[in-house]
């Protein structure tokens, strides 16, 4: 599937789908990165058994992972290069096998080195986590 380009420039569209998303942690958990907008991200993942854990649900680390990405890639587009500092997510439903989650992101506060974004993951339309996390523009680096 492509990527749907929500009012992002084109140059900084491409750039994130070509460096900042075809990461190879991002391929090993079969992220597609599905929408962009400015300050908005969605992925999606296929809960194949490559994320499965012991109970027969989606391994929580997999679930962090798809937040954090949804997250990033929101503040990503802003032209920020993020860097997660601090991440909290709540589970609030099992990931089941054989299904695709869905995660948001949405950068909530951009400062001017600092930018705080939220995610959530469904599942068709049952709540699977919600994520706060905190994210240091590497351009602001010295």
């Amino acid at each position: 599937m492509q990527t749907v380009n929500k009012g992002i420039e084109p140059q900084l569209f491409e750039e994130i789908i070509s460096k900042s998303f075809n990461a190879p942690y991002h391929k090993l958990l079969n992220f597609e990165l599905m929408e962009l907008g400015r300050g908005t991200a969605v992925v999606e993942m296929a809960a194949k058994k490559d994320v499965e854990n012991a109970l027969g649900i989606v391994h929580g680390g997999a679930t962090a992972s798809l937040c954090d990405t949804a997250m990033g890639i929101a503040v990503r587009s802003l032209g920020a290069i993020p860097t997660t500092v601090e991440m909290k997510v709540n589970y609030i439903s099992p990931g089941p096998m054989g299904e695709r989650l869905r995660a948001t992101g949405k950068v909530i506060k951009a400062g001017g080195s600092i930018l705080v974004a939220e995610g959530e993951i469904y599942c068709n339309k049952r709540l699977i986590a919600k994520s706060i996390g905190t994210y240091f523009d590497l351009r602001k680096q010295k």
